[in-house]
């Protein structure tokens, strides 16, 4: 069988392209200038913002799910035999294949290279991954608050009140053309009372926006000005930022605004309420995810690690190959802690 071709990354073409020794070597300087410019790193920050478990071995990890008891008071001479049963169930986070990020690198370019390209690609092939994972947790949350059907018996015990365990998530619609600042801080605060309502605690609650939606809220007078915020500044318009709003600490992403998404092959998902979820989704219209530190979870098989091809690869293809790769898995635990504000209009 024979070797396959490599597809080799080009250091000296411009915007990929190539066919002529000039275009192969256009960016091969005959002086270096002292300065490299890379593509800006977008900022990944919802890994830290969620549980994450770390596995020595296995497929997957079991997260018991459990409802709740009843109290009442005791009656002379009466025997306590206990409730019975208590509504439980289970979220399983399965671990996915290898994602990997690579890339194979002429040696006779890297010669002409008046610069260490290595150190260069090995950074933006980690920050490849990184931008996919966080991408697949702001998707996780999204599904997470678009979950409607509980996966614990509504009334079990009997008596129960209220009956319902909270296992559903919550979306917030602006359902405005034009939404004003305004209008994005009444969403948070829908927000916020719906994680309330369902007894979500106020430790770890945030709130991720895109970019648009972020600068936005600054504008509202009621996040930041003084007037509103006695305790002490808030934010600035003249820094560009807010801190705090509704109880959530406050962040902006690149990596909210997806689109129409189909999970990757090799995506194992997880299992809630029997079904295995993945992460197809659609968030054309998401604005911004509030959540608490449990909504999801990460459990890691293989950490981020880098590798890189010896000698002997190098004189098969004259080149290097470069990858970037980890295992591990995405799960939504609590879909009570997720609230997606969206705007269908």
């Amino acid at each position: 069988m024979a070797a396959p071709s490599l597809t080799l990354s080009n250091p000296g073409a411009i915007n990929a392209d190539t066919g002529t020794w000039d275009k192969d070597n256009a960016l091969f300087l005959k002086v270096f200038s002292g300065e490299v410019l890379t593509a800006f790193k977008r900022t990944c920050i919802f890994e830290d913002l969620v549980q994450t478990r770390t596995i020595q071995n296995g497929r997957s990890a079991q997260f018991p799910v459990t409802g709740r008891f009843t109290a009442k008071y005791a009656t002379p001479g009466e025997m306590l035999v206990g409730q019975g049963d208590m509504a439980q169930n289970e979220v399983v986070i399965r671990i996915d294949d290898y994602l990997i990020a690579d890339a194979s690198l002429y040696s006779l370019a890297e010669a002409k290279a008046h610069y260490d390209i290595r150190s260069i690609y090995s950074a933006e092939l980690g920050q490849a991954l990184a931008r996919e994972h966080d991408k697949r947790l702001a998707r996780t949350i999204a599904i997470g608050a678009r979950t409607s059907t509980s996966d614990l018996t509504a009334n079990l015990p009997a008596g129960l009140s209220p009956y319902d365990p909270y296992r559903t998530g919550t979306v917030v619609d602006l359902a405005k053309a034009t939404p004003t600042a305004d209008d994005l801080v009444a969403s948070v605060f829908a927000a916020a009372e719906a994680l309330d309502s369902k007894d979500v605690s106020k430790e770890g609650r945030v709130l991720v926006c895109t970019p648009e939606s972020f600068y936005t809220l600054i504008q509202s007078s009621r996040a930041v000005n003084y007037d509103f915020n006695q305790q002490g500044t808030n934010g600035s318009y003249k820094e560009g930022q807010i801190a705090k709003l509704a109880g959530f600490s406050i962040y902006s992403s690149n990596n909210i605004a997806q689109g129409d998404v189909t999970a990757k092959s090799g995506e194992q998902g997880y299992v809630s309420n029997g079904s295995v979820v993945k992460s197809t989704a659609d968030m054309s219209n998401t604005k911004m995810l509030a959540f608490q530190k449990g909504a999801a979870g990460v459990v890691k098989l293989r950490d981020l690690s880098m590798g890189m091809t010896g000698n002997d690869y190098d004189v098969m293809y004259n080149a290097t190959l470069m990858t970037a790769k980890f295992a591990l898995g995405v799960g939504c635990l609590r879909p009570e802690c997720c609230v997606e504000i969206t705007n269908s209009l």
